[in-house]
């Protein structure tokens, strides 16, 4: 990593502007009823919550919306009728992969992808004004295994990509263990069980500046072997919030935003008891800017 000054950065052209919508948890046939007490996840409120940022995005400058798994609890035929459209008609490009809780229902994962347009597999790639994006799906702990026809896909991705291209990787499940799901927090789903492998794989591919993932909904920043893994907000449950990640030339610029309807947020704030300070994340986990 070599050292920059705050100019460097300033003057480093933003090449795209993301938008990271992790654990939406729209359910079958809810997602527009206003809350009227506490409850730690606003289930009530998810559809119409993310079709409401869905709509602003576009005039936020955001280049495309990530949706980092989980957006169904679960995946039904009702719900990918309703998500479909969005994704199709929405100003701001949606991408989406799968979580764990896609696969609850009586959809079947592959049934999910081809929905959306994706391969069977789900994994793909987006390119967002010429900065590409691995679309990594990993509804499962054992994800991305070695010798498993996805850790082949990524492999060859990899290898394949320009060494001089900055790479991003999003998926549902994280590779290192947060500081916040840590100790009593850890219930042992967070890490992927090929997360070793992993992560010695990005060690041979030094242009991936990031492991962009959901699942654990405290903002969190955690650099490991220069690349950044990174965990985001939900809308529904404190802090109620979105992060904007923009990618410059020489690093990113993270900004975390509350959502504007805190008359809904604080229901959920409400309901936290002793974990809604630490639900907050750190400050410097939050907004920041990280420069290579």
């Amino acid at each position: 990593m070599t050292a920059r000054t705050p100019d460097d950065f300033d003057a480093s052209p933003r090449l795209c502007r993301v938008a990271l919508l992790p654990d939406c948890h729209v359910q079958p046939g809810r997602g527009s009823e206003m809350p009227a007490r506490p409850a730690r996840r606003l289930y009530g409120a998810a559809r119409w919550l993310l079709e409401t940022y869905v709509g602003r995005f576009a005039s936020m400058g955001v280049d495309a919306i990530f949706l980092l798994g989980d957006t169904l609890d679960p995946a039904s035929p009702a719900e990918l009728a309703w998500l479909k459209p969005l994704v199709d008609n929405s100003a701001v490009p949606i991408h989406a992969i799968a979580g764990n809780h896609e696969v609850y229902g009586s959809i079947s994962l592959e049934e999910f992808h081809l929905a959306l347009g994706l391969p069977a597999h789900g994994n793909h790639v987006v390119t967002v004004k010429g900065v590409p994006f691995l679309m990594l799906a990993t509804p499962h702990m054992d994800a991305f295994a070695p010798g498993s026809a996805a850790y082949h896909w990524l492999e060859t991705t990899l290898a394949n990509s320009h060494p001089g291209q900055d790479l991003f990787c999003c998926a549902h499940l994280s590779l290192v263990l947060h500081p916040c799901v840590q100790g009593r927090n850890n219930d042992g789903t967070q890490v992927l069980w090929a997360a070793d492998d992993l992560l010695a794989l990005l060690r041979r591919h030094p242009q991936v500046r990031a492991w962009i993932a959901g699942h654990k909904n405290v903002p969190s920043k955690v650099i490991r072997d220069g690349v950044m893994h990174l965990l985001s907000p939900q809308l529904i449950q404190t802090p109620c919030a979105y992060r904007l990640l923009d990618i410059h030339q020489n690093g990113v610029r993270s900004r975390v935003h509350g959502i504007e309807e805190q008359d809904i947020a604080k229901w959920s704030d409400r309901a936290q008891g002793s974990a809604f300070a630490e639900r907050q994340g750190r400050e410097e986990d939050r907004n920041f800017r990280w420069e290579w």
